[in-house]
């Protein structure tokens, strides 16, 4: 039965944050640009302000023909304040005096009232040839207001473009993730043992949209393979393990069966001493049987259920040590080494060692071989187009009907030797985790030539 994945608790979905994040982005902008529009507008606004001071404030200036005076109630009459001083005693003024100020401009509250107010100084010798001094106060309000009407209308504005904006990531990003959606539910969906060609394994392989759940579609199509490869590794090493335990406990019964036997006579009887010493023999060789067996489970087992690590070596220097090993210890047969002086390859160093030094044992034991040449030749110009062994004796050879039989684990040939009949299923084996393959076939030397391909 399949479990939902638990999700933590407060997660924000994809689409949150992406929602989140452009209206963050937009606020920023908005405000950004906001801020600049409303600094423009208010300068803008206040420039206006100062000309229509400036202008006023020349209007109402005393003049020496004439005092301006209808120009200043004119003024007055649009609510704008205008006082006219001579030597400080106002001569000019709106029913709301102007209070003393300095030249230049400023805002200035009167009767509660905010005023933008510019006072200037006339030098005018016509009247008591003094100083003249003209100040004109205009209401900041009408200002102030239509500042603040293009704030409000900016402020508007801007929250209108991060609703919109966040409206439009919020259905956009739902677009964007929906293959991310499908790619959950299929996921969740899937069954732990789901064949290849299950609906949900094809749906996921079918996702498209985005770019990136197609990434992690193709991902998860890759893993499930993998998995696929391991989960079929694991079944043949648990098949090969009950295959090892039914044929193991075959045929160690008889050798272990006949120790018994040896066992019994010798507690049973009491043979002369020829004959226990034949019983004795007999028991010796059934445990060295026993032993060569286990022996030859054991890797076979190791090459089944763990694999092996191949690195670059040459090939050769490897076969002169397996050579001199041989050579001592077969001291009756001439074991040499031929072909190339170097041959790189990437090898398991053990596993082929293990290989050739099996085949020389086997020409020797069932071959009878009282000469055995190994040799190694490359299988293109490039180390990754592979290398090839031969192991060529001069003994009695290999029938070619039982050449490829001889191969399969606890198959024997006709030589009559006892053995475990593992030893070229050993071959066999490492022939194929190299990458290659391993055959029997004619020797120019008058016996069998052992043929192990390895892939580069």
């Amino acid at each position: 039965m399949n479990r939902r994945p638990t999700r933590p608790s407060g997660s924000a979905s994809l689409r949150t944050r992406v929602t989140l994040a452009a209206a963050a982005v937009t606020v920023v902008i908005v405000a950004s640009v906001g801020a600049i529009v409303w600094t423009q507008v208010a300068t803008s606004a206040y420039r206006e302000l100062d000309a229509r001071v400036d202008t006023l404030s020349a209007a109402a200036q005393p003049s020496i023909s004439n005092p301006n005076a209808t120009t200043v109630a004119d003024s007055v009459a649009d609510g704008v304040l205008a006082t006219v001083r001579v030597g400080g005693v106002p001569v000019f003024s709106s029913p709301t005096q102007i209070p003393v100020q300095e030249t230049g401009r400023r805002d200035l509250s009167i009767n509660g009232v905010r005023y933008r107010v510019k006072t200037v100084s006339v030098l005018d010798k016509s009247i008591l040839n003094g100083l003249a001094a003209a100040s004109v106060a205009v209401p900041l309000k009408p200002t102030t207001d239509r500042i603040n009407g293009q704030r409000n209308a900016l402020l508007l504005i801007g929250l209108a473009a991060v609703g919109a904006t966040a409206l439009l990531a919020w259905l956009a990003s739902g677009v964007a993730i929906r293959p991310l959606r499908r790619l959950a539910h299929h996921t969740e969906a899937l069954a732990v043992d789901a064949p290849a060609d299950d609906p949900e394994r094809i749906a996921l392989q079918s996702i498209r949209g985005a770019r990136e759940a197609e990434d992690l579609a193709g991902a998860m199509t890759s893993l499930l393979a993998r998995i696929d490869a391991e989960r079929e590794r694991t079944r043949e090493a648990l098949a090969t393990a009950r295959d090892f335990a039914s044929v193991s406990a075959h045929e160690l019964r008889t050798p272990l069966t006949a120790m018994r036997t040896d066992l019994e006579v010798l507690d049973t009887y009491a043979p002369d001493e020829a004959a226990r010493r034949e019983i004795v023999a007999d028991l010796r060789r059934a445990h060295a049987r026993v032993l060569e067996t286990l022996s030859s489970l054991e890797n076979l087992a190791q090459g089944d259920l763990g694999g092996q690590h191949r690195a670059h070596a040459d090939v050769v220097d490897l076969l002169e040590r397996v050579v001199t090993d041989s050579a001592a210890r077969h001291r009756d047969v001439d074991v040499r080494l031929a072909g190339a002086q170097s041959v790189p390859g990437r090898i398991n160093e053990a596993g082929l060692r293990m290989a050739v030094e099996n085949a020389v044992t086997n020409a020797v034991r069932h071959g009878r071989a009282r000469r055995v040449v190994v040799a190694a030749h490359p299988r293109g110009p490039s180390p990754t187009d592979g290398v090839e062994i031969w192991v060529d004796d001069d003994g009695v050879g290999v029938a070619p009907a039982d050449r490829e039989r001889v191969f399969a684990r606890f198959e024997r040939g006709t030589s009559g030797e006892s053995g475990s009949g593992l030893g070229l299923a050993l071959i066999a084996q490492q022939a194929r985790l190299h990458g290659g393959t391993a055959h029997l076939t004619d020797s120019p030397m008058g016996g069998t030539r052992l043929v192990l391909t390895l892939g580069g």
